[in-house]
């Protein structure tokens, strides 16, 4: 048998003893796991050393940090950030005892998962929710189980992000901030100002509302288009200029497009576009990948009308995310993928608001 499988095998085992408790074990890291071992295994059975080309070319890039950069450099501190050494760095020392590369990188992605399950259900119980098996299409769910698969960082991305939004102690907020800007410093300066832009809207008004939303809204787009301009200035010493047509129907329609998970519809006649699946088969992954245009439509439905719960969070989500689609609009890496962090929280938020509109509809007596 091929060493590879071994290791997958061994590592499932691993994760499955780590997370048993007091002889019993939670059902869902259960099959979380069993997944994904028949997942990488498949993947390579019928892609083999070429796999880190499937889906993202990203897996082929953290090959080549760890195998080019890591091996030739060693540690070099300025280069934290742009090489991922979070996820990179541990993974090169993990293959100096024969540990696949790859297949490292696909277990960091699926205890990432299991931690996204985890700190939702804790979520869940401090708000009086049990568990029920519909959470499941809005909290790991079938894309952060296809994620899980890849040899990315979206995973680990979209932990430290609830991580983030649903912590209230001042120094595990910066903790997991930093983890995050580590990772992907943009997606960091988005959520700083989404907790920014929550200090001033509590400081102008208590209550929720739509109006002063919408205009933060407005602000948090053009600030993050305006921000890649001067993160561009400060990273690579070049100023693009600030960017035009904010507000054309092609940008709008890009925005909207990405509260219903079909991002690629706005590439479709781009000769430059990196998408290179057709629209067909795109819109055949999002019927299985349903989670991906769900969460978001599902997540400004109940904000905008049953948001009885996790304001502040629902407010903070929000804002951070337009702040962020004003960033990434001004690129071409405008996909489901980098909304994953986003998807993992929003999720999270709309099954607390959806379960608690259900529990007033129960008690709601009839006539």
């Amino acid at each position: 048998m091929d060493t590879y499988y071994l290791q997958a095998i061994v590592i499932a085992l691993a994760i499955i003893f780590v997370v048993a408790q007091n002889r019993k074990i939670d059902i869902y890291p259960l099959f979380a796991v069993a997944v994904w071992l028949i997942g990488v295994s498949l993947i390579y059975g019928k892609y083999g050393t070429d796999q880190v080309n499937f889906y993202s070319n990203d897996q082929s890039v953290h090959l080549r940090i760890m195998r080019i950069y890591i091996q030739n450099e060693g540690f070099n501190l300025q280069s934290i950030i742009p090489l991922r050494y979070l996820i990179t760095y541990p993974t090169f020392l993990l293959s100096k005892i024969g540990l696949d590369e790859v297949l490292v990188l696909k277990t960091i992605q699926i205890v990432s998962l299991i931690g996204i399950y985890f700190k939702s259900k804790g979520v869940l119980t401090s708000k009086g929710i049990s568990l029920k098996f519909w959470h499941f299409a809005f909290i790991s769910s079938p894309l952060m189980f296809f994620f899980s698969l890849l040899a990315l960082r979206d995973l680990t991305l979209a932990l430290f992000t609830i991580c983030f939004v649903f912590e209230y102690r001042f120094q595990r907020c910066v903790l997991f901030v930093i983890l995050i800007f580590l990772l992907k410093p943009h997606l960091a300066i988005a959520l700083v100002f989404g907790h920014f832009a929550l200090f001033l809207f509590k400081s102008l008004r208590s209550k929720f509302n739509l109006l002063q939303v919408f205009l933060f809204s407005v602000g948090s787009y053009l600030l993050g288009s305006y921000a890649f301009s001067v993160g561009s200035y400060f990273k690579d010493g070049f100023f693009p200029g600030f960017a035009s047509g904010l507000f054309s129907q092609r940008n709008i329609s890009q925005i909207l497009l990405n509260f219903s998970g079909l991002q690629f519809f706005s590439l479709i006649n781009d000769q430059g576009s990196i998408v290179s699946a057709s629209t067909q088969f795109l819109l055949f992954t999002r019927i299985i990948l349903f989670d991906s245009f769900l969460i978001p439509l599902s997540f400004l439905i109940t904000t905008l009308f049953f948001l009885r719960k996790l304001k502040n969070e629902s407010f903070l989500i929000f804002i951070s995310f337009v702040f962020y689609l004003g960033l990434v609009s001004q690129t071409d890496f405008n996909s489901t993928r980098q909304n994953i962090p986003f998807i993992a929280a929003m999720g999270l938020v709309s099954v607390v608001n959806i379960d608690c509109a259900l529990s007033l509809y129960r008690k709601k007596p009839l006539r």
